[in-house]
């Protein structure tokens, strides 16, 4: 009887677990070889317990470890095992969030169109 009970528990938990998603988050994060600003456009989706209540900490946190990347380093399969890494980690260091779970659905790298646009004119007049 009791492993049946311990096995109900374990199968039922994650009926609790709340999803929180975050589409079409727009930043800027800087490349690393020249600093020049570039466009990202990320969506998560966080899995945890009772993340509905504490969505506004929950996307200072995604902000505060986008800030922690590299554009060319956001793109890769470490940097995003890194980000989703120090996504839980500062929501539980800094709010005392749980968040189990963080999956990427899309990242878009874009470079600054009028930054792109005043190199381009740089080179025409020279």
């Amino acid at each position: 009887m009791r492993k049946f009970s311990l096995l109900l528990l374990i199968l039922t938990f994650p009926l609790f677990a709340d999803l929180l998603r975050f589409d079409n988050i727009d930043t800027t994060l800087l490349l690393k070889k020249d600093r020049s600003p570039v466009n990202v456009d990320i969506s998560l989706t966080l899995k945890g317990r009772d993340l509905n209540k504490s969505e506004i900490e929950l996307m200072d946190t995604v902000q505060t470890a986008l800030g922690n990347f590299w554009a060319e380093t956001l793109v890769t399969s470490e940097g995003k095992e890194r980000l989703k890494k120090m996504i839980i980690d500062l929501a539980d260091k800094k709010y005392g969030i749980e968040v189990d779970f963080v999956y990427i659905g899309n990242i878009k790298v874009q470079i600054c169109t009028l930054e792109r646009l005043r190199e381009l004119l740089s080179n025409v007049r020279r």
